[in-house]
């Protein structure tokens, strides 16, 4: 009788190995397609990014291709199709009908800030001038306080494209760790001027001896701390 019931368990086992895959799979829904037609497309981005559509709902910026203060699909295309040099993929379109352009993104791409941003100011965006990089003629950043955080995350860093690092620290609620370092002391010359009959200083330095690295720790509420952080402030979050 146990040999009988064992053998029966084991049959149970090999049909259900062979019938539950194909059960498991099968989701209410999975054959009821989006329309991808180029001019209609239904496809909802917020589907799966849920907490971008929420961020983006929230900010007053980037929300003017589609409903005007509403972020909708629109407006994720505005910036993630921008890119006039690719092709995307298209519901009625097998490849790019512009055999020039390369196929270059299903249907969302990486974007610069800058793309939109620069000289061309794409869809009225105001060129992020001050930093000599926008190629505007009078854009030649000179005196700018954070050319050198801007240059390096577009030569340094391949977290992000070109210079968005800065963009996205600087201009977003991210938070952010920095490890600062700062000089306690500079160092110069005081000399008796001859001619001017009247001391002189010279030869500016800094001190490198005197280098103290400091943690700064900035939340996603625009908030900061050095070195540490209070338990209440719950970083990176609000």
């Amino acid at each position: 009788m146990n040999g009988r019931l064992i053998l029966g368990a084991i049959v149970l086992l090999a049909v259900g190995v062979l019938v539950l895959p194909p059960t498991v799979s099968l989701f209410v829904g999975q054959h009821d397609w989006y329309d991808i037609d180029a001019t209609g497309n239904q496809i909802p981005c917020q589907k799966c990014h849920a907490d971008v559509y929420e961020e983006l709902n929230n900010s007053p910026y980037h929300k003017g291709w589609g409903t005007p203060g509403v972020a909708d699909e629109d407006d994720c295309r505005g910036c993630h199709q921008a890119n006039t040099s690719i092709a995307y993929a298209s519901g009625t379109a097998n490849g790019p009908t512009d055999a020039t352009l390369e196929w270059g993104a299903h249907a969302a791409s990486t974007v610069e800030c800058m793309y939109c941003h620069d000289q061309k100011q794409v869809g009225g965006a105001p060129a992020a001038g001050g930093f000599g990089i926008t190629g505007l003629a009078n854009d030649t950043g000179s005196l700018a306080a954070h050319s050198d955080f801007v240059s390096s995350a577009d030569l340094s860093s391949d977290v992000l494209l070109a210079e968005n690092e800065a963009c996205i620290a600087c201009h977003t609620h991210v938070a952010v760790k920095i490890n600062f370092t700062h000089y306690g002391a500079m160092e110069f010359d005081v000399n008796w001027d001859t001619l001017l009959q009247q001391y002189a200083t010279s030869n500016y330095t800094i001190n490198t001896s005197t280098a103290v690295t400091n943690v700064i720790w900035g939340n996603a509420t625009g908030q900061g701390w050095v070195n540490t952080y209070p338990g209440s402030a719950n970083w990176p979050g609000q």
